[in-house]
């Protein structure tokens, strides 16, 4: 084994595809190679001249376009939940590193690297390969709803659920330091910047105002994952979980999946509640 200088880690995998002849392992979590003319050009090479390649990846619905990469090449994605290992070797040759086959690694990125040339070293990483990787190949991909919301914007998927559950046209809107949510009833949202914390407001009347009390009833099953707080003109909803990051489109699917949850189950309650103190406004008074 032999550590190598960070500079030298980018041009030592390639060197690792270009001499490849008969096998080629490259397992890398994260790939981003679409502007790496360099990488993808020894990649298709190499599968032109009969290697076997087997590339793996990180299985998350998050991380769709590593494998749409891999595939637009020809290269079938061997996908692996919780992957972090990043090793790359040929039949002679292995790198073990930090680095993820991203271009923006590559260009800016401190990693570390070791090369791995005897034949007790190259077959320790193929009994890697073939003891953790190879058994944990996942066959069951992500779902097409999980990938819908991997791909779309946050805000569209917003809109699509609400227009169906409350069968009427719903706009939203970036309004200076919010999104404005018009569906039924003028809604605001956004991402506290500091705390990266979900929150979502309803404008309200007086007399819904004085109801309060009678909204925190109706919210009751959401109490654990969510705290409402009474405005002067509003009824806000506030998640209790911290997320990931103060940007919608970079959240984790599971984290979309709840944020949107909060935000559709505090609008479709909040208009039942308004309904329900305008049906009810004389006894209300």
């Amino acid at each position: 084994m032999k550590v190598i200088p960070p500079y030298q880690i980018s041009s030592e995998i390639i060197q690792i595809i270009h001499q490849s002849r008969e096998y080629l392992i490259l397992v890398s979590p994260y790939w981003e190679i679409g502007k790496w003319e360099v990488l993808k050009s020894e990649l298709v090479k190499a599968k032109n001249r009969g290697v076997k390649i087997k590339a793996y990846a990180r299985l998350e619905s998050d991380n769709f376009k590593s494998w749409e990469q891999l595939e637009a090449l020809g290269i079938k994605p061997l996908l692996v939940k919780n992957l972090h290992a990043k090793v790359y070797f040929n039949e002679n040759r292995g790198l073990v590193t930090s680095m993820n086959l991203l271009l923006s690694s590559n260009l800016s990125s401190i990693e570390f690297g070791a090369i791995y040339d005897s034949i007790d070293e190259l077959n320790e990483l193929k009994s890697f390969v073939k003891s953790y990787l190879t058994p944990n190949v996942e066959k069951q991909l992500p779902t097409d709803d999980e990938l819908y919301l991997s791909k779309e914007k946050f805000t569209s998927v917003l809109i699509n659920i609400l227009q169906q559950e409350l069968q009427l046209n719903v706009t939203c809107r970036w309004d200076g330091g919010s999104f404005a949510l018009n569906a039924g009833n003028q809604f605001f949202f956004n991402i506290d910047k500091v705390r990266n914390m979900f929150y979502i407001y309803g404008i309200i009347s007086g007399l819904e105002h004085h109801n309060f009390n009678r909204f925190l009833v109706e919210t009751k099953a959401f109490k654990h994952t969510t705290t409402f707080e009474l405005e002067q003109n509003s009824i806000s909803a506030n998640m209790k979980k911290k997320l990931s990051t103060s940007h919608f489109d970079n959240l984790m699917v599971n984290e979309k999946v709840e944020v949107i949850d909060c935000a559709v189950n505090f609008v479709l309650q909040l208009l039942s509640f308004k309904q329900y103190c305008y049906d009810n406004r004389k006894s209300l008074s």
